[in-house]
């Protein structure tokens, strides 16, 4: 898991390690990886995967920009990796997600660490506000409680 905060980063407890983005070892490589950083972090999280990944690696882009992002494709070519992008699940994922939790019953709690807000939404004007709320926290996903 790499970050670019020592605070938030200890909340990622169920991951092998932790590291700062400005404090990488040299030796360490990677397989795989999944860029979640969203936003005008995309290309730097991106270009630190490129040059970390090994040959044939696989990148999973999962953060959502709202501006066109800038890669490498000089790297991505000599290295032969792999991209490709999701931002939402279907409903095999879903299920498949469910059978997780039944089978390792402690990574709800490990992710409910991720939860920065939950708002109860009981009208139209509490959605507005939910995302009001998200757009202001600095860590954590917003989860929205239908009661409709």
């Amino acid at each position: 898991m790499f970050g670019i905060s020592r605070e938030k980063l200890a909340d990622f407890s169920f991951a092998d390690g932790t590291y700062l983005t400005t404090d990488v070892p040299a030796s360490l490589t990677l397989d795989h990886a999944f860029e979640c950083v969203g936003g005008n972090g995309s290309p730097v999280a991106i270009e630190q995967i490129i040059d970390l990944i090994r040959p044939e690696g696989t990148i999973s882009i999962l953060g959502v920009s709202e501006y066109p992002v800038s890669v490498n494709t000089r790297m991505i070519l000599e290295k032969g990796l792999r991209l490709f992008g999701t931002s939402r699940s279907g409903k095999a994922d879903f299920r498949r997600t469910v059978a997780l939790y039944r089978d390792c019953p402690e990574i709800p709690m490990y992710l409910s660490r991720l939860v920065g807000n939950t708002v109860e939404v009981n009208a139209f004007p509490d959605i507005k506000k939910a995302f009001e709320t998200d757009t202001k926290k600095a860590f954590g996903k917003t989860i929205l409680h239908w009661n409709l």
